[in-house]
């Protein structure tokens, strides 16, 4: 890793800018668990009866690309698990999205009991990983693409649209042009407006999860991700 971000430091020396526009993409895992971060940040019971979630109603429907799965993994070597969340409910496996089908919503102990839920699911060890083939990393990836921007991370990642969760963020950490099957150049970052409650629907390719870890999310398994459509709003000035 120490490598990989000397390598992207000197690689990122000489930019070019590139318009905004929607692109193909490649991200990383940290930076797929920037927006994966919030998915399971919406998947609460509370704003799910209310109605406000970007979910309502679709408990038990496709909501994401069939090969991607969520789960809380607690006996996970790489998650860390504590063996109870912050409410004291013991941590235990859960699917919650099973081959792109809502299954599980995170609810608070009150909301459970006026709605009548008696298990409550909890998701503090998330792992997303997908069925079918898969990359064996990045690097695979990029050498599928005629065409892409590979992003190492996202940040300063908020909320423009809750009821659809379009997101605003940054790139960072170093962002490049793939041509080709090869990275050709670091561009200038972009900003993003962008719901991954879209662009997770189809999802052309994925490695195997691996450890992500960022300075706004806490740590999850997740796959480096090829995107088909990816809207970069503006170029930023640095």
């Amino acid at each position: 890793r120490t490598l990989s971000a000397i390598n992207k430091a000197k690689r990122s020396r000489d930019v070019q800018e590139l318009a905004p526009g929607r692109y193909r993409v490649i991200l990383e895992p940290a930076a797929a668990a920037g927006l994966w971060s919030w998915v399971v940040g919406v998947l609460d019971g509370k704003s799910y009866e209310k109605g406000t979630s970007p979910f309502a109603g679709q408990l038990g429907r496709h909501i994401l690309d069939e090969r991607l799965t969520l789960q809380n993994l607690p006996g996970h070597a790489d998650l860390l698990g504590t063996g109870f969340t912050h409410e004291g409910l013991p941590s235990e496996d859960a699917v919650w999205i099973d081959k792109g089908v809502l299954k599980q919503l995170a609810y608070d102990r009150f909301t459970a009991k006026q709605h009548g839920v008696k298990h409550i699911a909890t998701l503090e060890a998330p792992c997303v990983c997908a069925s079918g083939p898969v990359a064996s990393k990045t690097q695979d990836l990029i050498k599928q693409c005629e065409r892409a921007i590979l992003v190492t991370n996202f940040w300063y990642i908020r909320t423009v649209n809750p009821t659809d969760l379009t997101l605003t963020g940054m790139t960072r950490d170093g962002t490049f042009l793939v041509e080709d099957g090869q990275i050709t150049s670091a561009v200038r970052n972009f900003r993003f407006h962008e719901s991954p409650l879209r662009v997770f629907k189809h999802v052309d390719a994925l490695t195997e999860p691996v450890e992500a870890v960022t300075s706004e999310t806490g740590k999850m398994l997740v796959p480096a991700m090829a995107l088909r459509d990816f809207n970069f709003s503006s170029v930023t000035r640095f």
